[in-house]
């Protein structure tokens, strides 16, 4: 069933819908929380407190434009006032399951948790307008378009934060990328180096 069917559904009173809302971006808006966060118990509660809003302003959706880009809408709003109010701390032991593949020996896998981890940093650290953009261009693969739609920022705009933000993080990155090791998880995010 499509966004707009499923929202129908919701406002005409099936609520128990929702819950395929909720599953099928639970994993990008918490993706999406955690970069922002970098912390796991921060990046649920801010993902479950994003669904709880959206929920509520169902209502104000306007169906002419995609429910994807009202949503992650909310979720930078959200993420963008949770750094305002809270500096995050970064945990040991954060979890980048996502990031790494199931194959290769602890050693590798140990290395790129750490490179995922200052990649991560890297991100961050950047000012909001270029890790914002950072993060649903390569992390989440929206287009430039879908982006200045999410952001309501025009798209030459967009286009220029990601080529800021790619060289200031690619700076950042230099001493970690020059040894080598992370080539393959960097390409695996986008191809930052």
């Amino acid at each position: 069933m499509q966004d707009n069917e499923l929202i129908r559904s919701i406002l005409k009173g099936n609520s128990e819908r929702y819950d395929d809302i909720v599953e099928r971006y639970q994993a990008g808006l918490y993706r999406t929380a955690f970069y922002y966060t970098q912390n796991v118990e921060d990046a649920r509660d801010i993902t479950q407190e994003i669904f709880i809003k959206a929920y509520n302003n169902l209502s104000g959706f306007k169906q002419a434009s995609k429910f994807s880009t009202w949503l992650y809408r909310i979720t930078v709003n959200h993420c963008l006032d949770w750094c305002r109010k809270k500096k995050p701390l970064l945990e040991d032991n954060i979890c980048f399951d996502h990031l790494c593949d199931e194959e290769g020996s602890a050693e590798e896998l140990f290395i790129r948790q750490e490179i995922a981890s200052e990649v991560q940093a890297a991100v961050s650290s950047l000012p909001a307008i270029y890790s914002t953009v950072l993060i649903l261009y390569y992390f989440e693969d929206f287009s430039p378009q879908q982006i200045a739609d999410i952001t309501d920022t025009p798209k030459r705009t967009v286009e220029t934060r990601l080529f800021r933000g790619r060289n200031l993080l690619k700076d950042k990155l230099h001493p970690i990328v020059s040894g080598g090791e992370c080539h393959d998880l960097l390409s695996k995010l986008g191809q930052l180096a």
